[in-house]
Protein backbone atom coordinates (compact mmCIF):
# COMPACT_ATOMS: atom_id res chain seq x y z
CA UNK A 1 0.00 0.00 0.00
CA UNK A 2 1.00 3.67 -0.92
CA UNK A 3 2.08 6.25 1.95
CA UNK A 4 0.19 9.24 1.30
CA UNK A 5 1.54 11.87 -1.21
CA UNK A 6 -0.63 14.45 -0.05
CA UNK A 7 1.55 14.49 2.80
CA UNK A 8 3.96 15.44 -0.11
CA UNK A 9 4.57 19.44 1.01
CA UNK A 10 4.50 18.84 4.62
CA UNK A 11 7.44 16.26 4.19
CA UNK A 12 9.37 18.74 1.75
CA UNK A 13 9.02 21.34 4.03
CA UNK A 14 10.27 19.06 7.00
CA UNK A 15 13.40 17.84 4.90
CA UNK A 16 14.04 20.95 3.64
CA UNK A 17 13.90 22.42 7.69
CA UNK A 18 16.82 19.64 8.21
CA UNK A 19 18.74 20.47 5.05
CA UNK A 20 18.76 24.07 6.07
CA UNK A 21 18.57 24.28 10.03
CA UNK A 22 19.19 21.26 11.42
CA UNK A 23 21.70 19.35 13.46
CA UNK A 24 23.87 17.03 11.56
CA UNK A 25 24.11 13.51 13.06
CA UNK A 26 27.67 13.56 13.69
CA UNK A 27 27.47 17.22 15.54
CA UNK A 28 24.98 16.20 18.21
CA UNK A 29 26.59 16.29 21.26
CA UNK A 30 25.97 15.50 24.85
CA UNK A 31 24.73 18.62 25.63
CA UNK A 32 21.89 18.69 23.12
CA UNK A 33 21.47 15.44 24.18
CA UNK A 34 20.82 16.74 28.51
CA UNK A 35 18.68 19.38 26.19
CA UNK A 36 16.66 16.88 24.41
CA UNK A 37 15.93 14.99 28.02
CA UNK A 38 14.50 18.45 29.67
CA UNK A 39 12.47 19.35 26.54
CA UNK A 40 11.08 16.25 26.20
CA UNK A 41 10.18 16.16 30.01
CA UNK A 42 8.31 19.41 29.51
CA UNK A 43 6.71 19.29 26.17
CA UNK A 44 7.00 15.85 24.56
CA UNK A 45 3.63 15.02 22.94
CA UNK A 46 1.94 11.18 23.59
CA UNK A 47 2.55 9.18 20.06
CA UNK A 48 1.08 5.77 20.04
CA UNK A 49 3.56 3.10 20.97
CA UNK A 50 6.08 5.60 22.46
CA UNK A 51 6.71 7.20 19.42
CA UNK A 52 7.97 10.84 19.80
CA UNK A 53 8.60 13.19 17.15
CA UNK A 54 9.16 16.32 18.70
CA UNK A 55 12.73 17.93 16.98
CA UNK A 56 14.70 17.06 19.36
CA UNK A 57 13.67 13.44 20.22
CA UNK A 58 14.13 11.82 16.75
CA UNK A 59 17.41 11.06 15.20
CA UNK A 60 18.61 12.52 12.12
CA UNK A 61 21.52 9.93 11.03
CA UNK A 62 22.59 6.52 10.54
CA UNK A 63 21.06 3.84 12.89
CA UNK A 64 21.92 0.64 13.71
CA UNK A 65 19.08 -1.73 15.57
CA UNK A 66 21.27 -3.84 18.07
CA UNK A 67 19.71 -7.35 16.46
CA UNK A 68 21.73 -10.28 15.46
CA UNK A 69 21.46 -11.89 11.92
CA UNK A 70 20.19 -15.61 11.59
CA UNK A 71 23.00 -17.80 11.64
CA UNK A 72 25.19 -18.63 8.85
CA UNK A 73 24.28 -14.79 7.43
CA UNK A 74 27.68 -13.00 6.78
CA UNK A 75 27.86 -9.93 4.76
CA UNK A 76 28.81 -10.19 1.17
CA UNK A 77 26.50 -12.89 0.79
CA UNK A 78 24.05 -13.55 -2.07
CA UNK A 79 20.24 -13.23 -0.67
CA UNK A 80 19.20 -16.64 0.97
CA UNK A 81 17.65 -18.90 -1.57
CA UNK A 82 13.42 -19.17 -1.93
CA UNK A 83 11.76 -21.20 -4.27
CA UNK A 84 8.94 -19.97 -6.47
CA UNK A 85 6.55 -22.08 -7.84
CA UNK A 86 5.33 -22.10 -11.40
CA UNK A 87 1.73 -21.77 -10.08
CA UNK A 88 2.63 -18.95 -8.52
CA UNK A 89 4.26 -17.36 -11.06
CA UNK A 90 1.43 -17.68 -13.23
CA UNK A 91 -1.28 -16.22 -10.29
CA UNK A 92 1.37 -12.96 -10.44
CA UNK A 93 0.42 -12.64 -14.22
CA UNK A 94 -2.76 -13.61 -14.68
CA UNK A 95 -4.43 -12.52 -11.41
CA UNK A 96 -1.98 -9.36 -10.42
CA UNK A 97 -1.46 -10.15 -7.27
CA UNK A 98 -0.12 -13.44 -5.21
CA UNK A 99 -0.05 -14.67 -1.95
CA UNK A 100 3.34 -16.62 -1.14
CA UNK A 101 3.38 -18.23 2.60
CA UNK A 102 6.21 -18.42 4.78
CA UNK A 103 8.87 -16.53 3.12
CA UNK A 104 10.15 -15.96 6.42
CA UNK A 105 11.55 -18.74 8.97
CA UNK A 106 11.34 -18.39 12.93
CA UNK A 107 15.18 -16.40 12.97
CA UNK A 108 14.17 -13.72 10.35
CA UNK A 109 10.75 -12.58 11.35
CA UNK A 110 12.22 -12.37 14.88
CA UNK A 111 15.02 -10.40 13.73
CA UNK A 112 12.68 -8.21 11.39
CA UNK A 113 10.43 -7.48 14.49
CA UNK A 114 12.79 -6.78 16.51
CA UNK A 115 14.56 -4.10 14.06
CA UNK A 116 11.31 -3.05 13.27
CA UNK A 117 9.84 -2.57 17.34
CA UNK A 118 13.75 -0.62 17.79
CA UNK A 119 12.82 1.56 14.53
CA UNK A 120 9.28 2.43 16.68
CA UNK A 121 11.11 3.64 19.99
CA UNK A 122 13.82 5.57 18.07
CA UNK A 123 11.85 7.51 15.63
CA UNK A 124 13.92 8.88 12.58
CA UNK A 125 13.49 12.23 11.17
CA UNK A 126 12.29 11.07 8.25
CA UNK A 127 9.09 9.62 9.81
CA UNK A 128 7.89 12.82 11.31
CA UNK A 129 5.06 13.77 8.57
CA UNK A 130 3.97 10.61 8.51
CA UNK A 131 3.34 9.70 12.17
CA UNK A 132 1.65 13.32 12.62
CA UNK A 133 -0.91 12.68 10.26
CA UNK A 134 -2.35 9.76 12.03
CA UNK A 135 -2.83 7.69 8.95
CA UNK A 136 -0.10 5.35 10.63
CA UNK A 137 1.39 4.61 14.33
CA UNK A 138 4.59 4.69 12.43
CA UNK A 139 5.90 4.86 8.94
CA UNK A 140 9.02 5.73 7.60
CA UNK A 141 9.93 5.63 3.60
CA UNK A 142 13.57 4.66 2.55
CA UNK A 143 14.49 2.78 6.01
CA UNK A 144 17.22 0.59 4.26
CA UNK A 145 19.23 3.52 3.84
CA UNK A 146 19.07 4.78 7.52
CA UNK A 147 18.97 1.61 9.33
CA UNK A 148 21.49 -0.75 8.60
CA UNK A 149 19.36 -3.79 10.39
CA UNK A 150 16.64 -2.81 7.01
CA UNK A 151 19.51 -2.83 4.80
CA UNK A 152 20.91 -6.11 5.47
CA UNK A 153 17.47 -7.34 5.57
CA UNK A 154 17.45 -6.64 1.99
CA UNK A 155 20.84 -7.92 1.53
CA UNK A 156 20.64 -11.26 2.44
CA UNK A 157 17.04 -12.41 3.60
CA UNK A 158 14.77 -14.83 0.95
CA UNK A 159 13.26 -11.37 -0.12
CA UNK A 160 15.41 -10.73 -3.02
CA UNK A 161 14.99 -14.51 -4.45
CA UNK A 162 11.49 -14.69 -4.06
CA UNK A 163 11.05 -11.41 -6.02
CA UNK A 164 13.76 -12.59 -8.77
CA UNK A 165 11.58 -16.10 -8.83
CA UNK A 166 8.10 -14.53 -9.18
CA UNK A 167 10.08 -12.15 -12.30
CA UNK A 168 12.24 -14.94 -13.94
CA UNK A 169 15.04 -11.80 -13.25
CA UNK A 170 18.63 -11.74 -13.63
CA UNK A 171 18.95 -9.08 -11.62
CA UNK A 172 16.67 -6.66 -9.14
CA UNK A 173 17.19 -3.22 -7.86
CA UNK A 174 15.39 -1.72 -4.75
CA UNK A 175 12.94 1.61 -5.62
CA UNK A 176 11.62 2.05 -2.72
CA UNK A 177 11.15 0.53 0.92
CA UNK A 178 8.59 1.58 3.29
CA UNK A 179 7.58 0.90 7.16
CA UNK A 180 4.56 0.48 8.59
CA UNK A 181 3.03 -0.08 11.88
CA UNK A 182 -0.85 0.11 12.02
CA UNK A 183 -2.74 1.66 8.67
CA UNK A 184 -5.41 3.48 10.89
CA UNK A 185 -7.83 4.88 8.53
CA UNK A 186 -7.09 1.81 6.18
CA UNK A 187 -7.54 3.05 2.11
CA UNK A 188 -9.92 2.73 -0.14
CA UNK A 189 -9.64 1.15 -3.65
CA UNK A 190 -6.21 2.50 -5.21
CA UNK A 191 -3.24 1.85 -7.44
CA UNK A 192 0.37 2.62 -6.20
CA UNK A 193 1.71 5.55 -8.00
CA UNK A 194 4.56 6.63 -5.58
CA UNK A 195 6.94 3.84 -7.43
CA UNK A 196 10.41 5.77 -7.44
CA UNK A 197 12.11 6.63 -10.57
CA UNK A 198 10.64 3.71 -12.63
CA UNK A 199 8.10 3.21 -15.13
CA UNK A 200 6.36 0.49 -12.82
CA UNK A 201 3.25 0.44 -14.68
CA UNK A 202 5.20 -0.77 -17.74
CA UNK A 203 3.60 2.70 -19.92
CA UNK A 204 7.53 3.57 -22.01
CA UNK A 205 8.43 1.87 -24.69
CA UNK A 206 11.64 1.03 -22.36
CA UNK A 207 9.65 -1.27 -20.97
CA UNK A 208 8.30 -3.36 -24.33
CA UNK A 209 7.84 -6.78 -23.82
CA UNK A 210 8.14 -6.82 -20.09
CA UNK A 211 5.37 -8.75 -18.67
CA UNK A 212 6.77 -7.31 -15.26
CA UNK A 213 8.36 -4.29 -15.28
CA UNK A 214 8.04 -3.88 -11.67
CA UNK A 215 6.89 -5.62 -8.42
CA UNK A 216 5.63 -3.86 -5.26
CA UNK A 217 6.33 -6.69 -2.32
CA UNK A 218 4.93 -6.32 1.61
CA UNK A 219 6.22 -8.59 4.55
CA UNK A 220 4.06 -8.85 7.33
CA UNK A 221 5.25 -9.78 10.76
CA UNK A 222 2.00 -10.20 12.15
CA UNK A 223 -1.17 -12.58 11.53
CA UNK A 224 -3.86 -10.55 10.03
CA UNK A 225 -6.81 -9.88 12.58
CA UNK A 226 -10.00 -11.70 12.30
CA UNK A 227 -12.28 -8.44 11.20
CA UNK A 228 -10.04 -6.35 9.71
CA UNK A 229 -6.39 -5.55 7.97
CA UNK A 230 -7.18 -7.92 5.12
CA UNK A 231 -5.18 -6.56 1.72
CA UNK A 232 -8.12 -7.48 -0.77
CA UNK A 233 -7.28 -7.06 -4.91
CA UNK A 234 -9.49 -6.51 -7.85
CA UNK A 235 -8.68 -10.04 -9.63
CA UNK A 236 -7.16 -9.09 -13.02
CA UNK A 237 -7.63 -5.27 -12.58
CA UNK A 238 -3.47 -4.59 -13.27
CA UNK A 239 -4.66 -5.17 -16.96
CA UNK A 240 -7.27 -2.24 -17.13
CA UNK A 241 -6.56 0.65 -19.25
CA UNK A 242 -9.25 3.40 -17.85
CA UNK A 243 -7.62 4.13 -15.15
CA UNK A 244 -4.85 6.98 -15.48
CA UNK A 245 -1.36 6.46 -14.72
CA UNK A 246 -1.90 9.81 -12.32
CA UNK A 247 -4.92 8.51 -10.36
CA UNK A 248 -4.23 7.04 -7.14
CA UNK A 249 -7.36 6.39 -5.53
CA UNK A 250 -10.38 5.34 -7.85
CA UNK A 251 -14.09 5.08 -8.50
CA UNK A 252 -15.25 1.46 -9.32
CA UNK A 253 -17.79 2.59 -11.10
CA UNK A 254 -16.43 5.77 -13.12
CA UNK A 255 -13.54 4.33 -14.09
CA UNK A 256 -14.97 1.06 -15.45
CA UNK A 257 -13.69 -1.42 -12.95
CA UNK A 258 -16.62 -3.31 -12.60
CA UNK A 259 -15.42 -5.35 -15.46
CA UNK A 260 -13.15 -6.63 -12.82
CA UNK A 261 -16.17 -8.31 -10.39
CA UNK A 262 -14.02 -11.35 -8.26
CA UNK A 263 -11.97 -10.26 -4.96
CA UNK A 264 -9.08 -11.61 -3.97
CA UNK A 265 -8.55 -11.48 0.00
CA UNK A 266 -5.30 -12.47 1.70
CA UNK A 267 -5.06 -13.30 5.41
CA UNK A 268 -1.33 -13.32 5.58
CA UNK A 269 0.21 -15.01 8.85
CA UNK A 270 3.38 -13.30 9.98
CA UNK A 271 6.39 -14.22 8.10
CA UNK A 272 4.32 -13.86 4.58
CA UNK A 273 4.76 -12.50 1.35
CA UNK A 274 2.55 -10.28 -1.07
CA UNK A 275 3.18 -9.55 -4.42
CA UNK A 276 1.39 -7.67 -6.75
CA UNK A 277 1.73 -5.21 -9.73
CA UNK A 278 1.69 -1.70 -9.50
CA UNK A 279 -1.46 -0.84 -11.87
CA UNK A 280 -3.49 -3.77 -9.36
CA UNK A 281 -6.39 -1.83 -8.11
CA UNK A 282 -6.33 -2.80 -4.21
CA UNK A 283 -7.39 -1.69 -0.48
CA UNK A 284 -7.56 -2.32 2.86
CA UNK A 285 -9.18 -1.79 5.57
CA UNK A 286 -8.49 -0.47 9.09
CA UNK A 287 -9.92 -1.16 12.52
CA UNK A 288 -13.52 0.40 12.47
CA UNK A 289 -12.44 2.79 15.62
CA UNK A 290 -9.68 3.67 13.30
CA UNK A 291 -6.79 2.14 16.27
CA UNK A 292 -5.59 -0.76 16.55
CA UNK A 293 -5.56 -0.82 20.56
CA UNK A 294 -2.27 -3.34 21.77
CA UNK A 295 -2.72 -5.21 18.45
CA UNK A 296 0.20 -4.40 15.74
CA UNK A 297 0.54 -4.92 12.09
CA UNK A 298 4.34 -4.06 11.20
CA UNK A 299 4.86 -4.39 7.22
CA UNK A 300 7.85 -3.77 5.18
CA UNK A 301 7.01 -3.05 1.69
CA UNK A 302 8.36 -1.33 -1.70
CA UNK A 303 8.97 -1.58 -4.96
CA UNK A 304 11.94 -3.57 -6.87
CA UNK A 305 12.90 -2.58 -10.64
CA UNK A 306 13.44 -5.75 -12.69
CA UNK A 307 16.22 -6.13 -15.40
CA UNK A 308 17.86 -2.97 -17.03
CA UNK A 309 15.82 -0.92 -15.78
CA UNK A 310 16.41 2.97 -16.71
CA UNK A 311 16.28 6.02 -14.49
CA UNK A 312 12.48 7.67 -15.17
CA UNK A 313 10.85 10.28 -12.96
CA UNK A 314 8.52 11.39 -15.67
CA UNK A 315 8.13 14.67 -14.24
CA UNK A 316 6.62 13.54 -11.17
CA UNK A 317 7.16 14.14 -7.82
CA UNK A 318 8.85 11.24 -6.13
CA UNK A 319 9.53 10.53 -2.38
CA UNK A 320 12.17 8.03 -2.75
CA UNK A 321 13.99 10.18 -5.32
CA UNK A 322 15.13 13.12 -3.11
CA UNK A 323 18.98 12.19 -2.72
CA UNK A 324 21.91 13.64 -5.13
CA UNK A 325 22.98 10.79 -8.08
CA UNK A 326 23.46 12.77 -11.22
CA UNK A 327 21.06 10.55 -13.08
CA UNK A 328 19.62 11.80 -16.34
CA UNK A 329 16.30 10.77 -17.64
CA UNK A 330 16.92 7.45 -19.41
CA UNK A 331 19.74 6.50 -17.87
CA UNK A 332 20.32 3.16 -16.69
CA UNK A 333 19.08 2.70 -12.84
CA UNK A 334 22.69 2.17 -11.80
CA UNK A 335 23.49 3.97 -8.43
CA UNK A 336 23.62 3.21 -4.62
CA UNK A 337 20.70 5.18 -4.22
CA UNK A 338 18.42 2.32 -5.61
CA UNK A 339 21.02 -0.83 -5.06
CA UNK A 340 21.06 -3.69 -6.44
CA UNK A 341 19.84 -7.12 -4.08
CA UNK A 342 19.66 -9.61 -6.90
CA UNK A 343 21.75 -11.81 -7.67
CA UNK A 344 23.96 -10.16 -4.96
CA UNK A 345 24.36 -7.05 -3.70
CA UNK A 346 27.59 -4.49 -4.50
CA UNK A 347 29.72 -4.07 -2.21
CA UNK A 348 30.56 -0.65 -3.35
CA UNK A 349 27.15 0.38 -2.73
CA UNK A 350 26.83 -0.90 0.50
CA UNK A 351 29.63 1.01 1.34
CA UNK A 352 28.46 4.07 0.33
CA UNK A 353 25.07 3.54 2.23
CA UNK A 354 27.43 2.42 5.83
CA UNK A 355 29.00 5.99 4.89
CA UNK A 356 25.83 7.79 5.11
CA UNK A 357 25.80 9.00 1.70
CA UNK A 358 22.51 7.28 0.34
CA UNK A 359 20.25 10.02 2.18
CA UNK A 360 18.28 12.97 1.44
CA UNK A 361 19.58 16.41 -0.01
CA UNK A 362 19.10 19.68 -0.83
CA UNK A 363 19.45 18.54 -4.85
CA UNK A 364 16.96 16.15 -4.44
CA UNK A 365 14.66 18.49 -2.61
CA UNK A 366 15.38 21.03 -5.37
CA UNK A 367 14.11 17.86 -7.87
CA UNK A 368 11.31 17.04 -5.91
CA UNK A 369 10.21 21.02 -5.72
CA UNK A 370 10.22 21.22 -9.13
CA UNK A 371 7.93 18.56 -10.08
CA UNK A 372 5.39 19.23 -7.67
CA UNK A 373 2.96 21.04 -10.05
CA UNK A 374 3.26 18.20 -12.37
CA UNK A 375 2.13 15.43 -9.80
CA UNK A 376 -0.64 17.99 -8.70
CA UNK A 377 -3.61 15.26 -10.21
CA UNK A 378 -2.00 12.50 -8.24
CA UNK A 379 -1.86 14.92 -5.03
CA UNK A 380 -5.50 15.69 -5.48
CA UNK A 381 -6.27 12.00 -6.26
CA UNK A 382 -5.07 11.78 -2.39
CA UNK A 383 -7.94 13.68 -0.91
CA UNK A 384 -10.50 11.40 -1.33
CA UNK A 385 -8.80 9.09 1.43
CA UNK A 386 -9.65 11.91 3.91
CA UNK A 387 -12.91 13.31 2.01
CA UNK A 388 -15.14 10.14 1.42
CA UNK A 389 -17.52 10.92 -1.94
CA UNK A 390 -21.54 10.00 -2.33
CA UNK A 391 -19.61 6.68 -4.15
CA UNK A 392 -18.43 5.18 -0.89
CA UNK A 393 -20.91 2.49 -0.77
CA UNK A 394 -20.20 1.34 -4.03
CA UNK A 395 -16.39 1.54 -3.44
CA UNK A 396 -16.28 -0.10 -0.41
CA UNK A 397 -17.86 -3.83 -1.93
Amino acid sequence: MNSAPWLLLACAAAVAGYQVGAVAPHQRSSSRRSAHRSRRALSSPAMKWGVDIMPWSVEYGQQAAPVTLPEGVVEGMPPLPFEITDEQRRTLLEDGAVHIPGLLDEEWLEYLRGATNWQVENPHFWSIAGVASGLYDYIQRSVWASNDAFANFLYYSPLASALAGLANAKELRLATDLLMVNPNKGFKWHQDNQNGPIDAFGTTESNAGKELPALRWWVTMDDTPADHGAPVYLKGSHKNTQVSSDAVFVDLEKDGLLAYPELLEFRPKAGDLIVWHARAIHKIDGPTDQDWGSSRRRVLGGTVAVDETQYLTMGRALFSDMGSHGLEEGAPLNHPLFPKIYPVSDPKERAERAAGRCTRTSEGMQRLASNMFASIGEMMSWTNVVNPDAKETANSR
